[in-house]
């Protein structure tokens, strides 16, 4: 799993877009897809932060997303539209 500045040094200009739309002001607002224990998915919004070369989201530390993480790292997380800029961004992997 690469970490957000090895992906920013790997492409910078979608980096820098992904940036602009996760977080415009260093916390910005997103959703979230996580698996359920049933499978099905779970997508509340979360605030991503992109700091110190990662990507951070913060979770309630007992958020069902939280326990869907523990047992399957499985994620996705699509910048929520912003009125201003005419692209969205997504990025999917595993959680640690």
């Amino acid at each position: 799993m690469q970490r957000w500045s090895e992906c920013a040094a790997k492409q910078p200009d979608m980096a820098e877009a992904g940036r602009a739309l996760l977080s415009p002001c260093h916390v910005g607002l997103g959703s979230l897809a996580t698996v359920r224990k049933d499978g099905g998915p779970r997508v509340p919004p979360v605030c991503p932060v992109i700091a110190h070369g990662g990507l951070a989201v913060f979770i309630g530390h007992h958020s069902p997303q939280v326990h869907d993480l523990r047992r399957d790292g499985r994620f996705a997380l699509h910048a929520l539209p912003h009125p201003e800029v005419d692209d969205e961004f997504s990025v999917s992997g595993r959680a640690r």
